[in-house]
Protein backbone atom coordinates (compact mmCIF):
# COMPACT_ATOMS: atom_id res chain seq x y z
CA UNK A 1 0.00 0.00 0.00
CA UNK A 2 1.17 3.66 -0.79
CA UNK A 3 2.21 5.23 2.39
CA UNK A 4 2.43 8.80 0.71
CA UNK A 5 -1.49 8.86 -0.03
CA UNK A 6 -1.59 9.70 3.69
CA UNK A 7 0.04 13.08 2.49
CA UNK A 8 -2.43 13.44 0.28
CA UNK A 9 -5.13 14.14 2.86
CA UNK A 10 -2.57 17.81 3.50
CA UNK A 11 -0.83 18.13 0.68
CA UNK A 12 -3.78 18.67 -1.97
CA UNK A 13 -6.55 21.25 -1.62
CA UNK A 14 -8.94 19.16 -0.15
CA UNK A 15 -8.05 19.08 3.63
CA UNK A 16 -7.59 23.27 3.54
CA UNK A 17 -11.00 23.32 2.19
CA UNK A 18 -12.31 20.71 4.71
CA UNK A 19 -10.50 22.63 7.48
CA UNK A 20 -12.35 26.17 6.22
CA UNK A 21 -15.69 24.08 5.85
CA UNK A 22 -15.76 22.73 9.41
CA UNK A 23 -14.49 26.58 10.89
CA UNK A 24 -18.02 27.77 8.94
CA UNK A 25 -20.46 24.93 9.84
CA UNK A 26 -19.11 25.25 13.69
CA UNK A 27 -19.15 29.35 13.62
CA UNK A 28 -22.48 28.81 11.89
CA UNK A 29 -24.05 26.40 14.21
CA UNK A 30 -22.28 27.66 17.43
CA UNK A 31 -21.09 23.54 17.45
CA UNK A 32 -17.67 23.81 18.67
CA UNK A 33 -17.54 19.84 17.70
CA UNK A 34 -17.64 21.08 13.37
CA UNK A 35 -13.54 21.99 14.50
CA UNK A 36 -12.85 18.87 15.02
CA UNK A 37 -13.55 17.09 12.30
CA UNK A 38 -10.38 17.78 9.89
CA UNK A 39 -8.38 15.92 13.00
CA UNK A 40 -11.09 12.93 12.68
CA UNK A 41 -10.17 12.70 9.13
CA UNK A 42 -6.56 13.20 9.53
CA UNK A 43 -6.65 10.57 12.50
CA UNK A 44 -8.68 8.02 10.23
CA UNK A 45 -6.48 8.44 7.26
CA UNK A 46 -3.31 7.64 9.29
CA UNK A 47 -5.13 4.75 10.91
CA UNK A 48 -5.63 3.48 7.43
CA UNK A 49 -2.25 4.30 5.92
CA UNK A 50 0.14 4.70 9.08
CA UNK A 51 -1.21 2.60 11.59
CA UNK A 52 1.96 2.43 13.84
CA UNK A 53 1.64 6.24 14.08
CA UNK A 54 -1.30 6.10 16.01
CA UNK A 55 0.76 3.53 18.22
CA UNK A 56 3.47 6.56 18.57
CA UNK A 57 0.65 8.69 19.31
CA UNK A 58 -0.53 6.26 22.33
CA UNK A 59 2.77 6.29 24.05
CA UNK A 60 2.90 9.77 23.68
CA UNK A 61 -0.26 10.07 25.86
CA UNK A 62 0.86 7.25 28.35
CA UNK A 63 2.37 10.09 30.80
CA UNK A 64 -0.43 12.36 30.40
CA UNK A 65 -3.16 10.01 30.84
CA UNK A 66 -5.63 10.18 33.97
CA UNK A 67 -8.23 8.82 35.47
CA UNK A 68 -11.58 8.82 34.75
CA UNK A 69 -14.62 7.85 36.36
CA UNK A 70 -17.78 7.05 33.97
CA UNK A 71 -21.26 5.86 34.78
CA UNK A 72 -22.28 2.77 35.97
CA UNK A 73 -18.87 2.56 38.24
CA UNK A 74 -16.84 2.13 35.34
CA UNK A 75 -13.40 4.39 34.95
CA UNK A 76 -10.84 4.69 32.08
CA UNK A 77 -7.41 6.58 31.70
CA UNK A 78 -7.80 9.22 29.36
CA UNK A 79 -6.97 10.18 26.42
CA UNK A 80 -4.81 6.62 26.20
CA UNK A 81 -7.29 3.80 26.90
CA UNK A 82 -9.52 4.90 24.21
CA UNK A 83 -6.60 4.93 22.21
CA UNK A 84 -5.79 1.76 22.89
CA UNK A 85 -9.33 0.79 22.35
CA UNK A 86 -9.07 2.46 18.45
CA UNK A 87 -6.02 0.42 18.26
CA UNK A 88 -7.64 -2.95 19.87
CA UNK A 89 -10.15 -3.00 16.60
CA UNK A 90 -7.45 -1.38 13.96
CA UNK A 91 -4.96 -3.73 14.97
CA UNK A 92 -7.60 -6.34 14.65
CA UNK A 93 -8.11 -5.72 10.84
CA UNK A 94 -4.45 -4.64 10.30
CA UNK A 95 -3.58 -8.66 11.41
CA UNK A 96 -6.27 -10.13 9.93
CA UNK A 97 -5.41 -8.55 6.45
CA UNK A 98 -1.91 -8.62 7.01
CA UNK A 99 -0.65 -11.98 6.77
CA UNK A 100 2.99 -12.10 6.67
CA UNK A 101 5.89 -13.85 8.13
CA UNK A 102 6.32 -11.86 11.28
CA UNK A 103 3.08 -13.47 12.64
CA UNK A 104 4.65 -16.86 12.01
CA UNK A 105 7.28 -15.76 13.61
CA UNK A 106 5.34 -13.83 16.76
CA UNK A 107 2.89 -17.78 17.42
CA UNK A 108 6.45 -19.96 17.28
CA UNK A 109 7.84 -18.06 20.10
CA UNK A 110 7.34 -19.77 23.34
CA UNK A 111 6.65 -16.20 25.41
CA UNK A 112 4.03 -16.13 23.13
CA UNK A 113 2.48 -19.32 24.34
CA UNK A 114 3.02 -18.66 27.82
CA UNK A 115 1.24 -15.38 28.03
CA UNK A 116 -1.60 -17.14 25.71
CA UNK A 117 -1.89 -19.86 28.11
CA UNK A 118 -2.14 -17.59 31.26
CA UNK A 119 -4.57 -15.37 29.37
CA UNK A 120 -6.94 -18.53 28.59
CA UNK A 121 -6.51 -19.38 32.53
CA UNK A 122 -7.66 -15.76 33.74
CA UNK A 123 -10.84 -16.14 31.27
CA UNK A 124 -11.52 -19.38 33.23
CA UNK A 125 -11.20 -17.95 36.71
CA UNK A 126 -13.41 -15.19 35.33
CA UNK A 127 -16.07 -17.56 34.69
CA UNK A 128 -15.90 -19.00 38.06
CA UNK A 129 -15.04 -16.35 39.78
CA UNK A 130 -16.64 -14.45 42.94
CA UNK A 131 -17.82 -11.45 40.86
CA UNK A 132 -17.75 -12.24 37.39
CA UNK A 133 -18.49 -8.98 36.49
CA UNK A 134 -15.57 -7.44 37.97
CA UNK A 135 -13.24 -10.47 36.55
CA UNK A 136 -14.45 -10.18 33.29
CA UNK A 137 -13.92 -6.46 32.96
CA UNK A 138 -10.65 -7.48 34.13
CA UNK A 139 -10.18 -10.16 31.06
CA UNK A 140 -11.17 -7.57 28.46
CA UNK A 141 -8.70 -5.19 29.72
CA UNK A 142 -6.08 -7.57 29.68
CA UNK A 143 -7.15 -8.71 26.29
CA UNK A 144 -6.59 -5.36 24.63
CA UNK A 145 -3.26 -4.77 26.51
CA UNK A 146 -1.92 -7.77 25.29
CA UNK A 147 -3.12 -7.04 21.82
CA UNK A 148 -1.59 -3.66 21.62
CA UNK A 149 1.22 -3.59 23.51
CA UNK A 150 2.46 -7.13 22.92
CA UNK A 151 1.25 -8.28 19.47
CA UNK A 152 0.96 -4.57 18.01
CA UNK A 153 3.99 -3.88 19.44
CA UNK A 154 5.82 -6.58 18.09
CA UNK A 155 4.58 -5.89 14.69
CA UNK A 156 5.31 -2.10 14.48
CA UNK A 157 8.66 -2.41 16.22
CA UNK A 158 10.17 -3.91 13.34
CA UNK A 159 13.19 -1.97 12.97
CA UNK A 160 16.13 -0.19 15.13
CA UNK A 161 14.96 3.17 13.54
CA UNK A 162 11.32 2.39 15.11
CA UNK A 163 13.04 1.06 18.69
CA UNK A 164 14.72 4.55 18.69
CA UNK A 165 11.55 6.66 17.79
CA UNK A 166 9.54 4.58 20.38
CA UNK A 167 12.30 5.48 23.36
CA UNK A 168 12.60 8.79 22.02
CA UNK A 169 8.57 9.59 22.23
CA UNK A 170 8.08 7.50 25.28
CA UNK A 171 10.75 9.44 27.50
CA UNK A 172 10.67 12.98 26.17
CA UNK A 173 6.49 12.79 27.17
CA UNK A 174 7.26 12.08 31.00
CA UNK A 175 10.17 14.21 31.00
CA UNK A 176 7.72 16.56 29.83
CA UNK A 177 5.45 15.58 33.04
CA UNK A 178 8.83 15.80 35.07
CA UNK A 179 9.47 19.23 34.27
CA UNK A 180 5.46 20.01 35.05
CA UNK A 181 5.58 17.59 38.07
CA UNK A 182 8.67 19.34 39.46
CA UNK A 183 8.14 22.94 38.49
CA UNK A 184 5.03 22.38 41.14
CA UNK A 185 6.88 20.79 43.68
CA UNK A 186 9.59 23.20 44.18
CA UNK A 187 7.23 25.70 45.17
CA UNK A 188 6.78 23.90 47.86
CA UNK A 189 10.76 23.08 48.52
CA UNK A 190 10.41 19.80 47.19
CA UNK A 191 8.47 18.43 50.13
CA UNK A 192 8.20 14.47 50.70
CA UNK A 193 4.47 15.40 52.06
CA UNK A 194 3.86 17.08 48.77
CA UNK A 195 4.51 14.65 46.34
CA UNK A 196 1.51 12.82 45.70
CA UNK A 197 -0.62 16.32 45.38
CA UNK A 198 2.08 17.86 42.66
CA UNK A 199 1.82 14.91 40.73
CA UNK A 200 -1.86 15.03 40.06
CA UNK A 201 -3.61 14.96 37.24
CA UNK A 202 -1.27 12.66 35.36
CA UNK A 203 -0.63 10.16 37.80
CA UNK A 204 -2.15 8.47 40.49
CA UNK A 205 0.47 9.25 43.20
CA UNK A 206 4.02 9.46 43.65
CA UNK A 207 4.32 5.78 43.23
CA UNK A 208 3.22 5.42 39.70
CA UNK A 209 4.81 8.31 38.59
CA UNK A 210 8.35 6.56 40.06
CA UNK A 211 7.32 3.43 38.18
CA UNK A 212 6.97 5.18 35.16
CA UNK A 213 10.20 6.91 35.08
CA UNK A 214 12.29 3.34 36.22
CA UNK A 215 10.35 1.54 33.36
CA UNK A 216 11.50 3.89 30.92
CA UNK A 217 14.74 4.74 31.99
CA UNK A 218 16.56 1.87 30.81
CA UNK A 219 15.43 2.98 27.51
CA UNK A 220 17.83 5.78 27.18
CA UNK A 221 20.82 4.01 27.02
CA UNK A 222 20.75 2.78 23.45
CA UNK A 223 19.44 6.35 22.50
CA UNK A 224 22.24 7.44 24.09
CA UNK A 225 25.00 5.17 22.02
CA UNK A 226 23.11 5.94 18.55
CA UNK A 227 23.36 9.90 19.46
CA UNK A 228 27.90 9.61 20.01
CA UNK A 229 28.39 11.55 16.66
CA UNK A 230 26.05 14.60 17.71
CA UNK A 231 27.56 16.31 20.64
CA UNK A 232 24.88 18.64 20.31
CA UNK A 233 22.05 15.92 20.33
CA UNK A 234 23.89 13.89 22.93
CA UNK A 235 24.00 17.11 25.36
CA UNK A 236 20.04 17.74 25.19
CA UNK A 237 19.67 13.60 25.56
CA UNK A 238 21.89 13.73 28.39
CA UNK A 239 19.99 16.45 30.20
CA UNK A 240 16.89 14.67 29.97
CA UNK A 241 18.35 11.48 31.52
CA UNK A 242 19.19 13.58 33.95
CA UNK A 243 15.75 15.30 34.71
CA UNK A 244 14.19 11.86 34.94
CA UNK A 245 16.96 10.62 37.71
CA UNK A 246 15.60 14.32 39.43
CA UNK A 247 12.31 13.11 39.01
CA UNK A 248 13.20 9.43 40.44
CA UNK A 249 15.07 10.89 43.40
CA UNK A 250 12.31 13.75 43.90
CA UNK A 251 9.62 11.35 44.17
CA UNK A 252 10.40 9.67 46.83
CA UNK A 253 9.90 5.99 46.59
CA UNK A 254 11.52 3.76 48.20
CA UNK A 255 10.81 0.65 45.34
CA UNK A 256 11.89 2.97 42.61
CA UNK A 257 15.34 2.88 44.50
CA UNK A 258 15.10 -0.31 45.31
CA UNK A 259 14.39 -1.35 41.48
CA UNK A 260 17.39 0.71 40.01
CA UNK A 261 19.85 -0.87 42.04
CA UNK A 262 18.67 -4.22 41.86
CA UNK A 263 18.65 -4.69 38.29
CA UNK A 264 22.34 -4.85 38.55
CA UNK A 265 22.12 -8.38 40.07
CA UNK A 266 20.45 -9.41 37.06
CA UNK A 267 23.50 -9.18 34.70
CA UNK A 268 25.38 -11.50 36.33
CA UNK A 269 22.84 -14.04 36.24
CA UNK A 270 22.85 -13.71 31.99
CA UNK A 271 26.52 -13.22 31.86
CA UNK A 272 26.91 -16.48 33.81
CA UNK A 273 24.34 -18.61 32.19
CA UNK A 274 22.33 -19.00 35.92
CA UNK A 275 19.19 -18.58 35.05
CA UNK A 276 18.08 -22.31 35.02
CA UNK A 277 20.18 -22.37 38.47
CA UNK A 278 18.00 -18.74 39.69
CA UNK A 279 14.72 -21.15 38.26
CA UNK A 280 15.53 -23.69 40.84
CA UNK A 281 16.86 -21.94 43.76
CA UNK A 282 14.73 -18.56 44.00
CA UNK A 283 11.00 -20.40 44.41
CA UNK A 284 12.86 -22.56 47.13
CA UNK A 285 14.30 -19.48 48.73
CA UNK A 286 10.87 -17.97 48.74
CA UNK A 287 9.42 -21.65 50.00
CA UNK A 288 11.89 -22.14 52.74
CA UNK A 289 11.16 -18.11 53.95
CA UNK A 290 7.54 -19.14 54.00
CA UNK A 291 7.16 -22.40 55.75
CA UNK A 292 9.79 -21.20 58.56
CA UNK A 293 7.23 -17.95 58.93
CA UNK A 294 4.05 -19.90 59.30
CA UNK A 295 5.66 -23.04 61.42
CA UNK A 296 5.65 -22.13 65.17
CA UNK A 297 3.40 -19.01 63.92
CA UNK A 298 6.36 -16.63 63.31
CA UNK A 299 4.96 -14.42 61.08
CA UNK A 300 2.81 -12.71 64.37
CA UNK A 301 6.06 -11.89 65.38
CA UNK A 302 5.88 -9.33 62.40
CA UNK A 303 2.54 -7.78 63.65
CA UNK A 304 3.05 -3.84 64.01
CA UNK A 305 2.62 -1.92 67.50
CA UNK A 306 -0.58 0.00 66.66
CA UNK A 307 0.74 3.14 68.49
CA UNK A 308 3.79 3.26 66.87
CA UNK A 309 2.95 2.41 62.97
CA UNK A 310 2.45 6.11 61.85
CA UNK A 311 2.28 8.19 58.57
CA UNK A 312 5.62 9.81 58.40
CA UNK A 313 5.96 13.57 57.03
CA UNK A 314 9.63 13.32 56.61
CA UNK A 315 11.43 11.41 54.46
CA UNK A 316 14.65 10.70 56.49
CA UNK A 317 12.21 9.34 59.12
CA UNK A 318 10.24 7.23 56.97
CA UNK A 319 13.57 5.12 56.05
CA UNK A 320 14.84 4.82 59.51
CA UNK A 321 11.56 3.67 60.72
CA UNK A 322 10.54 1.20 57.67
CA UNK A 323 13.41 -1.57 58.98
CA UNK A 324 11.96 -0.90 62.41
CA UNK A 325 8.37 -1.79 61.23
CA UNK A 326 6.88 1.54 62.16
CA UNK A 327 6.46 2.97 58.84
CA UNK A 328 2.23 2.80 58.13
CA UNK A 329 2.43 2.00 54.53
CA UNK A 330 4.83 -0.95 55.14
CA UNK A 331 2.93 -2.37 57.58
CA UNK A 332 -0.06 -1.76 55.89
CA UNK A 333 1.15 -4.32 53.70
CA UNK A 334 2.04 -6.85 55.62
CA UNK A 335 -1.43 -6.73 57.19
CA UNK A 336 -2.83 -7.39 53.50
CA UNK A 337 -0.31 -10.02 52.79
CA UNK A 338 -1.15 -11.72 55.94
CA UNK A 339 -5.12 -11.77 54.73
CA UNK A 340 -3.83 -12.72 51.08
CA UNK A 341 -1.83 -15.98 52.92
CA UNK A 342 -5.08 -16.34 54.18
CA UNK A 343 -7.24 -16.72 50.95
CA UNK A 344 -4.44 -18.28 48.82
CA UNK A 345 -5.11 -21.34 51.10
CA UNK A 346 -8.82 -21.49 51.62
CA UNK A 347 -9.22 -21.13 47.43
CA UNK A 348 -5.50 -22.31 46.10
CA UNK A 349 -6.77 -23.73 42.71
CA UNK A 350 -8.99 -21.12 41.19
CA UNK A 351 -8.68 -18.16 43.61
CA UNK A 352 -11.47 -15.75 44.23
CA UNK A 353 -11.32 -14.51 40.73
CA UNK A 354 -9.55 -11.70 38.68
CA UNK A 355 -9.98 -8.28 40.49
CA UNK A 356 -11.46 -10.00 43.31
CA UNK A 357 -9.26 -9.16 46.14
CA UNK A 358 -10.81 -6.37 47.87
CA UNK A 359 -14.16 -7.66 47.90
CA UNK A 360 -13.20 -10.45 49.45
CA UNK A 361 -10.07 -10.20 51.77
CA UNK A 362 -11.31 -8.59 55.15
CA UNK A 363 -12.76 -11.87 56.40
CA UNK A 364 -9.30 -12.92 56.30
CA UNK A 365 -7.32 -10.34 58.00
CA UNK A 366 -6.35 -10.70 61.34
CA UNK A 367 -6.61 -8.13 63.92
CA UNK A 368 -2.93 -8.18 65.51
CA UNK A 369 -1.69 -6.59 61.68
CA UNK A 370 -3.88 -3.80 61.46
CA UNK A 371 -3.27 -0.51 60.87
CA UNK A 372 -4.81 3.37 61.19
CA UNK A 373 -5.52 3.05 57.14
CA UNK A 374 -6.80 -0.69 57.06
CA UNK A 375 -10.26 0.68 56.75
CA UNK A 376 -9.26 1.56 53.07
CA UNK A 377 -11.36 3.86 51.95
CA UNK A 378 -9.76 4.36 48.31
CA UNK A 379 -10.32 0.45 47.64
CA UNK A 380 -6.64 -0.41 47.24
CA UNK A 381 -5.10 -4.02 46.53
CA UNK A 382 -2.68 -5.95 47.97
CA UNK A 383 0.73 -4.31 46.58
CA UNK A 384 2.45 -7.98 45.66
CA UNK A 385 1.55 -8.52 42.11
CA UNK A 386 2.56 -12.28 42.73
CA UNK A 387 0.80 -12.87 46.04
CA UNK A 388 -2.06 -10.97 44.22
CA UNK A 389 -2.11 -13.28 41.29
CA UNK A 390 -2.29 -16.41 43.72
CA UNK A 391 -4.91 -15.06 45.50
CA UNK A 392 -7.63 -13.96 42.33
CA UNK A 393 -6.18 -16.64 40.00
CA UNK A 394 -5.44 -19.06 42.04
CA UNK A 395 -1.29 -21.65 42.21
CA UNK A 396 -1.73 -22.61 38.54
CA UNK A 397 -2.25 -18.29 37.70
CA UNK A 398 0.50 -17.83 39.94
CA UNK A 399 2.58 -20.59 37.98
CA UNK A 400 1.46 -19.76 34.96
CA UNK A 401 2.66 -16.03 35.71
CA UNK A 402 6.04 -17.66 36.84
CA UNK A 403 6.79 -19.85 33.49
CA UNK A 404 5.89 -16.31 31.48
CA UNK A 405 8.97 -14.87 33.49
CA UNK A 406 11.30 -18.03 33.26
CA UNK A 407 10.37 -17.83 29.39
CA UNK A 408 11.58 -14.42 29.44
CA UNK A 409 15.05 -14.44 31.02
CA UNK A 410 16.04 -17.65 28.84
CA UNK A 411 15.17 -15.34 26.04
CA UNK A 412 17.34 -12.28 27.67
CA UNK A 413 20.50 -15.16 28.22
CA UNK A 414 20.52 -15.72 24.21
CA UNK A 415 20.18 -11.94 23.51
CA UNK A 416 22.80 -10.74 25.82
CA UNK A 417 24.90 -13.17 24.52
CA UNK A 418 24.40 -11.97 21.20
CA UNK A 419 27.42 -10.80 19.06
CA UNK A 420 25.75 -8.30 17.29
CA UNK A 421 26.20 -4.84 19.69
CA UNK A 422 23.20 -3.29 18.12
CA UNK A 423 20.77 -6.21 19.40
CA UNK A 424 22.58 -6.65 22.58
CA UNK A 425 22.26 -2.79 23.65
CA UNK A 426 18.48 -2.99 23.03
CA UNK A 427 18.36 -6.10 24.73
CA UNK A 428 19.44 -4.76 27.47
CA UNK A 429 17.34 -2.12 27.94
CA UNK A 430 14.13 -4.38 27.58
CA UNK A 431 15.76 -6.40 30.21
CA UNK A 432 16.55 -3.63 32.51
CA UNK A 433 12.78 -2.18 31.78
CA UNK A 434 11.64 -5.44 32.50
CA UNK A 435 13.32 -6.39 35.51
CA UNK A 436 12.80 -2.79 37.18
CA UNK A 437 9.14 -3.96 36.98
CA UNK A 438 9.38 -7.23 38.43
CA UNK A 439 11.32 -5.64 41.41
CA UNK A 440 8.21 -3.44 41.55
CA UNK A 441 5.68 -5.64 41.82
CA UNK A 442 6.88 -7.27 45.18
CA UNK A 443 5.90 -4.21 46.81
CA UNK A 444 3.01 -3.26 43.96
CA UNK A 445 0.19 -4.63 41.84
CA UNK A 446 0.93 -2.48 38.73
CA UNK A 447 0.67 -4.74 35.47
CA UNK A 448 -2.90 -3.68 34.84
CA UNK A 449 -2.54 0.08 35.10
CA UNK A 450 -1.72 2.07 31.83
CA UNK A 451 2.00 3.61 33.59
CA UNK A 452 3.52 0.14 34.15
CA UNK A 453 1.40 -2.37 32.04
CA UNK A 454 2.31 -1.61 29.31
CA UNK A 455 5.91 -1.35 29.15
CA UNK A 456 5.49 -4.92 30.78
CA UNK A 457 4.20 -6.27 27.66
CA UNK A 458 6.09 -3.69 25.37
CA UNK A 459 9.62 -5.09 26.58
CA UNK A 460 8.67 -8.65 26.01
CA UNK A 461 7.76 -7.73 22.71
CA UNK A 462 10.91 -6.06 21.55
CA UNK A 463 12.83 -9.02 23.30
CA UNK A 464 11.16 -11.49 20.93
CA UNK A 465 11.00 -9.09 17.93
CA UNK A 466 14.97 -8.78 18.16
CA UNK A 467 15.23 -12.42 16.90
CA UNK A 468 13.72 -10.93 14.07
CA UNK A 469 14.70 -7.45 13.77
CA UNK A 470 14.51 -6.21 10.02
CA UNK A 471 17.28 -3.36 8.69
CA UNK A 472 15.84 0.52 8.70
Amino acid sequence: MDDTRIMALTERQYFPFLVLLSSVLGILFQNYFFFLLPLVVLFAGITVYRLHWIFYILLFSIPFSKELDLPGGFSTDFPDEPIMWWLFCFGIVYVLTNRSEDIKNWMKHPLTWAILIHWVWIFYTSIVSQDMLASMKFWLAKTWYLVVFYLLAFLFLKTYKRLLAFSVISILAAVITVFLVEFRHAASGFAFDQINTVVRPFYRNHVNYACLLVCLLPYSWPVWHYLKRDKLKRALWAGAIFIMLCGIFLSYTRAAYLAIFGVVLIYPLLKWRLVHAAAVAVPVVVLFGFFYFISHNRYLELAPDYNKAITHYEFGSLLEATPQGKDISTMERVYRWVAGANMVGDRYLVGFGPAGFYSAYKPYTLNQFSTYVSDNPERSTIHNYFLMTAVEQGIPGLVFFLILVYFFYLEAQRSFQSPDPVRRRWGLAAIGSFSSILILLFFNDMIETDKVGSYFFINIAILVRLNHMRTP
